[in-house]
């Protein structure tokens, strides 16, 4: 017996340098990225200040950086795709938990994880020559037709906008959601779920329950999930339209940080423009890095792994 215990205190000492230096290299890597931004952010915030942030004018020909337009594109692309996506992805883990069989839960799982896994170029391409050409002539247009007393639709759908970018981000974005809602719905405890039809509750009754139960733990999720859409760059960059001006019409053509990135970057030439840019991924860096440890906290408070 005292020798198992010496051979199981051994192993956890060894093993333990090899974890710590996982985490050190893994919060060096972060911390040096961050540097990184810092340092070649500085020229353009030590320029225009806080002014990169909240003004509207991008002209490199005239010195000028305002950024806003990008931080509104970025912000309603990603709200608008959580909002779409959450329901599918709370709705498809129910689905596949609950009331799927096994084999087939095994196969929609393989597929929910396929998709998650797929290059984001993909989802752009689909969204660019085959969503946008059916939505807008539809969907798109009847909202603008009907609804454009309202100022989310008050622009007429001509190829690229805001919804159509939240919609592919949506559906990117869905798998990766779902699969999170699934490993949380998967830990409320049997005791529980065994007193849920101990009692004659129905099948939705527990379901209702079990939301309840892991409703704290579905928020980190999903925040998760928020924080891995708002860096998007590829998908969006080829949706959105391109369009540095900030409008409330969904309909309407704009940008994203990523996007704005992606687009010039090539074609910056000088260390302002580039350093204007960099202060842009800083504030994106920021905002990701925010989302991700405020959803582990819930992740963590809220029961979850």
């Amino acid at each position: 017996m005292g020798e198992g215990m010496k051979v199981e205190v051994v192993v956890k000492i060894r093993d333990w340098p090899f974890s710590s230096l996982g985490v050190i290299i893994v919060v060096a890597l972060v911390g040096a990225m961050l540097g990184a931004l810092v340092y070649y952010s500085l020229p353009a915030l030590t320029k225009e200040g806080l002014s990169i942030y909240i003004t509207n004018r991008w002209d490199p020909n005239a010195g000028s950086f305002g950024g806003l337009a990008a931080i509104y594109g970025t912000f309603v692309v990603s709200l608008v795709a959580v909002t779409m996506s959450m329901p599918l992805a709370v709705g498809s883990a129910i689905f596949i938990n609950e009331f799927t069989p096994g084999r087939l839960r095994g196969l929609l799982i393989a597929i929910n994880d396929m998709m998650a896994g797929f290059p984001t170029v993909i989802y752009g391409f689909w969204g660019l020559y085959v969503l946008g050409p059916t939505l807008n002539p539809t969907l798109f247009t009847w909202l603008h037709s009907n609804l454009d007393f309202i100022p989310l639709f008050s622009t007429r759908p001509i190829g690229g906008s805001y919804l159509l970018a939240a919609t592919v981000l949506a559906v990117m974005i869905t798998p990766f959601a779902s699969s999170l809602v699934r490993e949380v719905y998967a830990q409320v405890p049997s005791v529980m779920v065994e007193g849920i039809y101990a009692l004659g509750l129905t099948k939705l009754d527990a379901v209702k329950i079990k939301l309840s139960y892991i409703a704290k733990s579905l928020l980190g999720a999903l925040s998760l999930a928020l924080g891995r859409g708002i860096g998007e760059t590829v998908a969006v960059a080829l949706t959105v339209g391109g369009v540095l001006k900030v409008s409330p019409s969904l309909l309407s053509p704009g940008i994203t940080i990523p996007s704005l990135i992606a687009n010039q970057f090539g074609s910056a030439y000088t260390q302002i423009e580039q350093s204007a840019m960099l202060s842009l991924a800083l504030l994106l860096f920021a905002i990701g890095l925010t989302f991700i440890i405020a959803s582990k906290l819930v992740l963590l408070r809220g029961g979850a792994r």
